[in-house]
């Protein structure tokens, strides 16, 4: 049976330009032809859950605006649940999104509707876990931890300063290696920290308790390939997998996401990881 996971987050218009290097300071360079595509970490989640046979539902707030009609279709088209996304007067937050031709990527977010997000407790309370981000108010995000009976999740993205009482409630923290640094203290529960194309590690109470390494592939954008782990990672996770499996699934589910271009549009189904699994054990 599909682990019900309710992911409480942003949901973002992506406006992407690729270009041969990212700018520097005062720099202006020259890019390719502008595209809008769906984004927005909470949104890009709960799609990657989505796809990797999650029965996914999104909490959060978009604009009455193309935009948003936009984001929500992206998420419906995917099998995400929209039905409890607010609809408000602020704009849909819109990230600028600039990726150069290594796949390196700048990402810079407006914020809007995410401001406004929201959500069901009755509905929090029976997901079998339970996915937030740092895009929308901590105040949001400490009330969906108090609702969850569940797995709850945090990817402290962008990185900020955990409270206290937030930490307490946070069953799975996941950051990448720059984040983790950050953070600049040990945490408690189970912490994994990314780190792009090299190895991830699992810790449990300080404790390495799993490592991974992500398949190398050639990628042609990097954007959404963390959000594509965490999705990834809590379905294994919360369907029964161990850490270890859960990791080795959220590394190749994270590559596969690399091939295409936009967030949404190059997160993998679960049954492309699987074959992808299956042909580099064989």
């Amino acid at each position: 049976m599909a682990p019900r996971i309710a992911v409480v987050g942003s949901i973002n218009a992506d406006l992407v330009v690729q270009m041969p290097k990212l700018p520097g300071r005062g720099e202006t360079v020259s890019s390719s032809e502008p595209k809008w595509f769906p984004g927005g970490k909470g949104a890009n989640q709960a799609v990657a859950a989505a796809r990797m046979g999650g029965n996914v539902s999104m909490f959060g707030a978009v604009g009455d605006d193309e935009p948003g009609q936009m984001c929500l279709a992206a998420l419906s088209q995917s099998g995400v649940s929209v039905e409890a996304v607010a609809k408000v007067s602020s704009p849909t937050s819109t990230a600028l999104v600039m990726v150069e031709h290594s796949g390196e990527n700048q990402i810079v977010v407006a914020d809007g509707a995410n401001q406004h997000a929201s959500f069901d407790s009755t509905q929090i309370s029976s997901a079998d876990a339970v996915i937030v981000q740092f895009e929308i108010p901590e105040s949001v995000i400490i009330a969906a931890g108090k609702a969850a009976t569940g797995i709850f999740c945090l990817n402290a993205a962008p990185v900020r300063t955990i409270s206290d009482e937030l930490a307490e409630l946070v069953d799975v923290l996941i950051v990448n290696e720059h984040e983790f640094a950050e953070l600049g203290k040990p945490q408690s529960g189970l912490v994994i920290v990314t780190a792009g194309a090299n190895e991830v590690v699992a810790y449990q109470d300080g404790q390495v308790v799993a490592k991974s390494v992500p398949p190398v592939v050639a990628a042609l954008d990097t954007v959404g390939a963390g959000d594509t782990f965490v999705g990834a990672f809590i379905v294994a996770y919360a369907s029964g997998a161990s850490v270890s499996q859960a990791l080795d699934r959220a590394c190749a589910a994270s590559a596969l996401s690399t091939l295409k271009l936009g967030a949404q549009s190059g997160m993998p189904t679960a049954t492309e990881v699987d074959s992808f699994l299956n042909s580099n054990t064989n």
